[in-house]
């Protein structure tokens, strides 16, 4: 019994250290989250399972339902905002966030670039699926981290990008 309890221990152990949020991105939180002028927003699960328990009551609108299917499938969000220069933050310091999130197995899925301003989408996952997916923001004085960690199918991403005009 003793084994089968440490067995499962382990196994459990395991499954959250590979689902958990990126190393890189652990080590930016912890480092910057208690930055005198840093904003932080995180969402835990129970939010998200909320939000899909609401959503899923209306069985007959299609988007209630992509939206209650995303929503179930996130476990947690955390937005991290920090100034540049003023937390000691630098441009080259953010940027090089990216490479190391690629050496985590993230893929960049787009990046969006206007003047010095650049957003970049990575994620891990497979052809049907987004798995923990980060935004990295890096504005003129502002740096941002949006983390989302769970499971997102791409189909269900592909309507809400189709959709995307009705939620505004």
């Amino acid at each position: 019994m003793r084994k089968l309890t440490v067995t499962t221990l382990v196994v459990f152990i395991t499954v959250g250290i590979t689902c958990a949020q990126s190393k890189t991105v652990a080590d930016f939180h912890k480092k910057y989250k208690d930055d005198r002028d840093a904003t932080l927003v995180q969402l835990n699960g129970g939010l998200f399972k909320l939000l899909a328990s609401i959503a899923s009551y209306d069985v007959d609108d299609e988007d209630a339902q992509v939206i209650a299917r995303i929503s179930d499938n996130i476990r947690s969000m955390d937005i991290l905002s920090v100034p540049l220069f003023d937390s000691g933050l630098t441009p080259a310091e953010f940027n090089d966030m990216r490479d190391r999130l690629k050496d985590e197995k993230y893929e960049e899925l787009m990046e969006i670039r206007e003047g010095r301003d650049k957003v970049s989408f990575l994620a891990q996952g497979g052809s049907n699926e987004v798995r923990n997916m980060v935004v990295l923001i890096r504005e003129e004085e502002n740096a941002v981290v949006m983390n989302v960690n769970g499971t997102l199918d791409m189909k269900d991403l592909a309507y809400l990008a189709k959709h995307g005009k009705k939620f505004h």
